[in-house]
């Protein structure tokens, strides 16, 4: 009979495969403002990697949208709703952020113009991205660690390789990297804590422990500032 340890460490690595291998379908509109060719082009239909980016479908969203967009150049946007959506979160936590009762498809409208720049951060495409990726990975390390420096100090093919890992959505290409950055505790804590075990640490403290501590952090702890500290920003 497997030890308790094994079998969650199991469980975690099938867990890993699913959400990397998993994907949002995508219905995406071309906004009424932006239609400039009779009849309005029909609605892309798509996936969109649940550790992918929006950004990254720019390219094959634009060609299908060519013959009915406007001259000019300017930043593409997405909104769901009404609401701008924030392009350096991934798909998935967009989408089960957002849908209460998930949609399938996701109806999502495509701006190729009008950014806007009050709400959202610039965005120059995959540059942008990945340059957010790294700093919050570099947040991220520094929360589980206290520190970023196997981050700051990882070599150019390394984060080239990681990043387009993310990608193609290559998880065992991307833990070949990532071990590397020997975040400690969080790689020996594959339990994944019930919500009863959850509600008992609320009552103790709204935070993680803090980095350094005696306790190692979860998957839970790890997820719970990463998160909060991107959608806080």
């Amino acid at each position: 009979m497997a030890a308790p340890h094994d079998e969650a460490a199991a469980w975690a690595e099938e867990a890993a495969r699913r959400v990397w291998a998993g994907a949002v379908p995508l219905q995406v509109h071309l906004h009424d403002a932006d239609v400039t060719a009779l009849p309005p082009p029909p609605p892309f239909l798509t996936l969109g990697p649940r550790i992918g980016y929006l950004p990254l479908l720019i390219p094959v969203i634009r060609a299908h949208f060519s013959n009915a967009l406007p001259p000019g150049v300017d930043t593409v946007w997405f909104e769901y709703k009404g609401l701008p959506l924030k392009w350096y979160v991934p798909i998935g936590v967009l989408f089960d952020l957002l849908c209460a009762d998930p949609e399938r498809p996701w109806n999502l409208i495509v701006h190729f113009r009008g950014y806007p720049s009050e709400i959202l951060s610039p965005c120059e495409g995959e540059d942008s991205v990945k340059w957010s990726y790294m700093n919050s990975l570099k947040e991220a390390t520094f929360i589980i660690t206290g520190n970023s420096k196997s981050v700051m100090n990882m070599s150019h093919a390394d984060q080239v390789a990681l990043w387009e890992s993310v990608m193609k959505g290559n998880l065992d290409g991307y833990k070949n990297i990532s071990t590397r950055l020997k975040l400690g505790p969080f790689e020996d804590d594959v339990l994944v804590r019930t919500a009863s075990v959850e509600r008992q640490r609320q009552q103790n403290s709204d935070e993680p422990e803090s980095p350094g501590s005696s306790k190692p952090w979860s998957l839970f702890d790890y997820t719970y500032a990463m998160f909060k500290k991107t959608l806080s920003t």
